[in-house]
């Protein structure tokens, strides 16, 4: 899915293996929430995406299903993760 999205956030340089994130919001949105998009493929950092900038992103969702070994209780999350970025002009 193929989505417009201004960065909410400053990117910082990757630490290790941890995956990094980038903060957008959706354009369009009226709610204006923030959403936590994962880039395991690529390093927004290199890709110089910056705040306030708008990309065309690639999203997938994936999903987890985290079950409590105590209580036998079902948590469901829901990643959001962007397989490519473009950088999107504005005249």
């Amino acid at each position: 899915m193929k989505l417009h999205a201004v960065i909410r956030e400053s990117v910082d340089l990757k630490k290790g293996d941890i995956p990094q994130s980038i903060i957008v919001e959706f354009v369009g949105d009226k709610q204006k929430q923030h959403f936590e998009i994962f880039c395991h493929q690529f390093d927004p950092y290199y890709h110089k995406i910056r705040k306030w900038d708008t990309w065309e992103l690639n999203i997938r969702w994936d999903s987890e299903i985290f079950i409590d070994p105590k209580t036998q209780v079902k948590s469901y999350f829901t990643h959001l993760i962007c397989t490519e970025a473009v950088p999107v002009f504005q005249m």
